[in-house]
This record gives structure tokens, C-alpha cells and sequence, in this order.
């Protein structure tokens, strides 16, 4: 993403609510948020090998294959 839409929230933010309705824990809302916070915009990805390596480690966690 590039130019003015860059520069505001994501709008895929999903509430707390949300999170809770699918049944993640408050400890784990609180962890996501703290790691969405720490990549707020792809444009703070150093590079697409990164973005790419962030995508896989994600796709492990969600499979079980580690835990944090």
C-alpha cells in the first residue's frame, strides 16, 4: 500500500469483541495487539523477503508448530 490510504489505521481492524466471539482469551488480545502494534503499516516490513518470512511464521503459529 502506497500513498495517503498508507498513513491510516488498517481497515481490517478486528474489535476486541470480535476476538473474544472467537474465542481467544483476554491475554492473547492483549498479545495481539501488541504485535500488531509493533507492525502497523507494511511499510515498516524492511523488505519482502521479511514480509514474506513474517507470513510464514505466522502460518506456523496458526498450524501449532510453535507457540509464541
Amino acid at each position: 500500500m502506497s500513498g495517503q490510504m498508507s498513513v491510516y489505521p488498517r481497515p481490517d481492524e478486528v474489535t476486541e469483541e470480535e476476538l473474544r466471539k472467537a474465542g481467544f482469551t483476554q491475554p492473547e488480545i492483549e498479545q495481539l495487539k501488541s504485535m500488531r502494534e509493533m507492525y502497523p503499516y507494511i511499510e515498516y516490513v524492511d523488505s519482502r523477503k521479511e514480509w514474506h518470512h513474517l507470513r510464514f511464521v505466522k502460518w506456523l503459529y496458526q498450524e501449532g508448530q510453535i507457540t509464541r
